[in-house]
């Protein structure tokens, strides 16, 4: 890892730490290490082992590759978790796939502009 990507993870550790309404000291907390390793990361002063890594990226709800710079994507649910419930929904019956769509679209219904609802 280079000083390019030291600099990536502490921008982006900084601005969603910042979007979570963390503080360093919060952050260290749930993560389990020194504040003041937060404050070189965000520097990009010193690079988290591989562990702490994807530590912080779990408080932070972004994927390690979102953090290393590797991906623009910063939601986990649709890195991680999507993925997971599509190769889930192929082994489903048919028949359970349908109840799947039905209510997809029941809730996308659901959730359009008053003015266009049928």
């Amino acid at each position: 890892m280079n000083e390019r990507f030291a600099e990536i993870i502490g921008t982006r550790m900084r601005q969603k730490r910042g979007e979570a309404g963390l503080s360093q000291k919060g952050l260290a907390e749930k993560v389990g290490i020194s504040p003041s390793a937060i404050n070189q990361f965000e520097k990009g002063e010193k690079k988290p082992s591989s562990p702490v890594l994807a530590a912080i990226a779990e408080e932070l709800g972004v994927s390690t590759d979102y953090l290393l710079g590797a991906s623009e994507e910063d939601n986990i649910f649709f890195s991680d978790n999507v993925a997971a419930a599509f190769r889930d929904f192929k082994k489903l019956s048919k028949t359970d796939r349908e109840i799947i769509l039905n209510n997809i679209r029941f809730l996308k219904s659901q959730t359009k502009p008053k003015g266009k609802q049928k």
